[in-house]
This record gives structure tokens, C-alpha cells and sequence, in this order.
């Protein structure tokens, strides 16, 4: 393996920065004490800010993955005896309607291809047929294979019905294309260690004043993850269980790195520089993506595999040489791979990778 870091190039975790993992590193600290009570009111109030919502949504943290905001989001935006529409074409909208059944919250799907951008039209005629549903849920980047869905165009469909737009921006949030204030989301789940560059282990969602007034409405379906139980806390700058404190020393870090280097527009630029640079080293290798181009992220690419290579013999050769890629999903995992240029990567490893590509492909074939 080479001397340098490794280089995860898989959508979460990230690599992060030095000044980010020194800040696990200021000390033991309870969630009791008023120093802790002043680094949560300042992240609530830095994500919505640094994410260009500040003045419309309001941030409730919550220590977990980035699911643990998608269930929260869900189970507190559905009152009894209503539904919810689930936009499903990927892994991750598929966990949507698991959540829902776990909680048993009637849902209607609207299902397109793992390809295909989901349809604002086909959103547009599930909430005619079913107008008494209270939310729609959509899924911003489905990293399943890199594909973008229309949020804004959606949440316009939504906003004309009345219903919450609840979306995961887990993977899209602060480096995809779609500035969040010209979306008409009532909630955006978020995470710490995505797009951000934090340390994995926080997540939260930011909810409209809408939002706010449903999560006091709906019945208390977990425990841990009951949104109302957050709100009433955080306001008062305290938490109903133990957080993550290192874990909030190092988002507090990593959204002060975020603003100081422009923010959203900057880091944007910057993903959209990376995805260029590797794409174009994929098309010289020969290696096919399976999203067609107008569709693609700005972090994600699905590859085809090689002919003759197997995802095993192709992510152990790259490790040697530095880097880690992804296996794909589901119906996907035996012909495709994923790689993924999130997080804090110098740029020269980028430029490396083609080569490592390429030696990584003939050692696999043998």
C-alpha cells in the first residue's frame, strides 16, 4: 500500500480533514454542562444558515447515521389515519417504504426505473388519487447509482397539493447541483460526514415552520427518534439522550472549514471539477457508466466492471495502491462498482487514480 492516506472513494464515509479529526480530540465533555449547550445552539443555528435555509427551517440534531434522520423525518410528518407517498427508484427509496412498515404507516409508492429520474407527473397524479396523504418523501442523490431526481421540480407538485415535501439529501447535501432555498422541502435530512466533511455518527433534519407545527401533531412512534421530544429539548440548547459530543466538536469544525472556503457555491464547483476530472479518466480506460450524463451526480459514478474482473479481485488490487471503491447495490452488485469523489481528497490522488485504475485492472484479470 502506498504511504499516503487511503482514500475512501465510496459515498460514505468520507475522508476528512486534519483540522476536522483534531477537534475529536478537545476532550471528554457531558451534554449537561453549558459548554456543550452553546456548541449545539451553534450548529442548529450554523446548518440552515451554511445550507442557505437560515430564516426558514430550524436544525434538530440527532446522534445516529443518516437513516436515523430519514425514520425520524418519516415517523413525525404523518399523523393517524393518513399515508405518505414514497418517490422510490433506488436502494434508498425502497428504505423509505421499509421504514413506513415498520411503523405501520399506510403508504403508495411511485416506482420508476434505478436509471430513470423520478417524474414530477407521476408525483403529480399519486397525490390526485390519494389527496389525503400527508407527506410526500423523495430521495435527493440516490447513490445506488449516482442518479439525481428533480427535487425542485417535485417539491413545486407538492407545494400546489399542501402536503410536507420531506427529501433525503444525505448525499446531496452542500455538493450537488440544486441550491436547497429554491426548494420547497418542509424537511431536508442531512448528515455530518457527507458532503459536509464531518466525522460520521450525526445526522439531523431541518424542518420549515410547517414541519414544526406537524411534529407537535403526530402520535410518539419511537422513542429515541421522536422529532417532538428533540425540538422541545434543543430549543432549550438540551438533548434527550447522550449525543456524540466529539462527534458535534467535529461538525462544528467541519461547517467552519465549509463557509470559510465559499461555501455551497464553492464546494459545488469543486465536486463538479472532480467528477469531470475522473469521468474523463474512466472514458479513457474504457469503463462504461451506467447513468446517462444528464442524469448523473456530481460524486457518484456506476461503473461497469471490466470484462474478465470480478468487484473482489478490482477493490483489493485498488487498496494496494490507496484507494477504496464500492461494490454496487442490489440487483447490481455482480456486474457494477461504484466510486465516489466525496469528502476531503487532495487533488493529485485524483489525478493518480487513473493509473491505479489501470494497473488495478490488468492484476485483476491475472
Amino acid at each position: 500500500m502506498m504511504d499516503e492516506e487511503l482514500i475512501l472513494l465510496n459515498p460514505g464515509p468520507a475522508c476528512t480533514s486534519k483540522r476536522v479529526k483534531d477537534a475529536l480530540l478537545r476532550g471528554d465533555l457531558c451534554h449537561r454542562e453549558p459548554e456543550f449547550t452553546e456548541l449545539l445552539f451553534r450548529i442548529r443555528e450554523a446548518l440552515p444558515r451554511s445550507l442557505n435555509l437560515g430564516g426558514t427551517h430550524e436544525a434538530l440534531l440527532v446522534t445516529g447515521s443518516g437513516t436515523a434522520a430519514m425514520e425520524m423525518a418519516v415517523i413525525s410528518s404523518v399523523r393517524p389515519d393518513r399515508g405518505v407517498i414514497i418517490v422510490n427508484n433506488g436502494v434508498y427509496g425502497d428504505r423509505m417504504i421499509r421504514i413506513a412498515k415498520a411503523h405501520g404507516i399506510p403508504f403508495h409508492e411511485v416506482r420508476s426505473e434505478w436509471t430513470v429520474p423520478a417524474d414530477p407527473g407521476a408525483v403529480e397524479a399519486a397525490l390526485a388519487e390519494y389527496p389525503h396523504v400527508d407527506a410526500v418523501v423523495c430521495v435527493h442523490h440516490e447513490t445506488t447509482t449516482g442518479l439525481i431526481n428533480p427535487v425542485k421540480e417535485i417539491g413545486e407538485v407538492v407545494a400546489a397539493h399542501g402536503a410536507l415535501f420531506v427529501i433525503d439529501a444525505i448525499s446531496g447535501t452542500a455538493i450537488e447541483d440544486q441550491d436547497l432555498s429554491e426548494v420547497k422541502a418542509d424537511v431536508v435530512c442531512g448528515t455530518a460526514n457527507k458532503g459536509l466533511h464531518g466525522q460520521p455518527g450525526m445526522s439531523f433534519i431541518l424542518c420549515s415552520e410547517r414541519s414544526i407545527e406537524r411534529i407537535q401533531e403526530v402520535p410518539e412512534r419511537s422513542l429515541y427518534l421522536n422529532a417532538a421530544s428533540y425540538l422541545k429539548g434543543q430549543r432549550k440548547g438540551d438533548v434527550p439522550f447522550t449525543p456524540a459530543v466529539q462527534v458535534c466538536y467535529a461538525l462544528d469544525e467541519a461547517i467552519k472549514e465549509y463557509e470559510e472556503a465559499g461555501g455551497f457555491a464553492a464546494r459545488t464547483k469543486l465536486y463538479r471539477e472532480r467528477a469531470a476530472l475522473v469521468r474523463g479518466q474512466f472514458e479513457r480506460l474504457g469503463l462504461r457508466i451506467l447513468v446517462d450524463e444528464q442524469f448523473r451526480s456530481n460524486t457518484v459514478t456506476m461503473l461497469h466492471l471490466p470484462e474478465s474482473v470480478t468487484y473482489e479481485s478490482l477493490h483489493d488490487e485498488l487498496k494496494k495502491r490507496g484507494y477504496v471503491i464500492y461494490a454496487g447495490q442490489g440487483q447490481l452488485s455482480r456486474d457494477f462498482f461504484r466510486i465516489c469523489t466525496m469528502g476531503e481528497i487532495p487533488w493529485h490522488r485524483l489525478e493518480q487514480l487513473e493509473d491505479a485504475l489501470r494497473e488495478s485492472i490488468e492484476a485483476a484479470r491475472g
